[in-house]
């Protein structure tokens, strides 16, 4: 892993998630998201180390472990590192065992404690809010990107750049994973057609190989995506499913891999599509013989 600058004191280190940092003229740097693992927070100090950069600050745009998995390792390593996030994802930061609670609706079976849906419990220092916040002697905004999870944040540098998590994804992911992890459709429209309205120099996803050269377009494409997955639903729908009926029709057809925690992270992301449709009353729901169907 190396430091790579964007612009003035904003750097960020590309990874399996990236990592956003910026450098305080003190030494210090504050660190966005951390990583998955003890593993990634190694390579992470090892690179801040080579710049002989200590860690005061990490922000946590959301609660999955792949984002905040190497926060507990960081700190214990440098002593005295603070770190932050949202109200509602502290919460599942420091009791991660309900990310399971959330996708199986009572105590998680065997099977969903697999790293990628619950990380090491993380006490959280700052509660941030959306608006202008000081960290050290510097300003930074806070941005709501509400979607992917209930209260993923962004958070925005004094050079202009957006270190926004997981509020949209790249064409890679996107074409590996055309039915994406999301909580909230309506939510997600709202925080895309925000960011289209938005001027930042740079937008750093956290899972993407290359800088992204046309953020607005690759915006777009995620809406696209969005829209082309509620056809599918509605058409789907023609005839009346259960939600699990739907979430087997969608495996198959992009033909996603399944073990325990995917199958939960599918299943969720189906119950989103409903509740947003059901919402649009775009589809009807009833119960028939002790099951719940969905129609059009």
């Amino acid at each position: 892993m190396e430091l790579i600058k964007l612009r003035g004191h904003t750097y960020y280190i590309p990874g399996a998630t990236n990592i956003g940092v910026y450098r305080y003229k003190s030494g210090f740097c504050m660190l966005v998201d951390s990583g998955i693992d003890n593993t990634a927070g190694k390579r992470v100090l090892e690179a801040l180390d080579s710049e002989k950069l200590k860690v005061k600050y990490i922000v946590n745009t959301h609660a999955h472990p792949d984002h905040f998995g190497a926060d507990n390792f960081i700190r214990e390593n440098h002593t005295g590192t603070l770190i932050a996030t949202s109200k509602v994802e502290r919460l599942f930061m420091e009791n991660n065992s309900l990310e399971g609670i959330v996708f199986y609706g009572a105590s998680p079976m065997p099977g969903l404690s697999a790293r990628v849906v619950k990380g090491k419990e993380t006490f959280v220092n700052i509660e941030l809010s959306e608006g202008i916040v000081e960290l050290g002697d510097k300003k930074f905004e806070v941005v709501p990107l509400c979607g992917h999870t209930p209260a993923q944040i962004g958070i925005v540098t004094e050079d202009n750049v957006l270190f926004c998590g997981d509020a949209f994804f790249s064409e890679e992911k996107l074409s590996k994973y055309p039915l994406p992890f999301l909580f909230d459709i309506k939510e997600q429209f709202k925080t895309l057609e925000y960011l289209l309205t938005t001027d930042y120099d740079y937008y750093i996803i956290s899972h993407s190989e290359e800088l992204i050269e046309d953020p607005k377009a690759l915006i777009r494409k995620n809406i696209d995506n969005l829209n082309e997955n509620i056809d599918i639903i509605l058409q789907l729908l023609a005839q009346p499913l259960t939600r699990e009926d739907l979430a087997e029709l969608l495996i198959k057809r992009y033909n996603i891999s399944m073990n325990v925690p995917q199958y939960f992270i599918t299943l969720t992301s189906v119950s989103a599509f409903l509740t947003y449709l059901l919402e649009k009353e775009s589809i009807h729901m009833d119960i028939i013989d002790g099951k719940m169907y969905f129609y059009v």
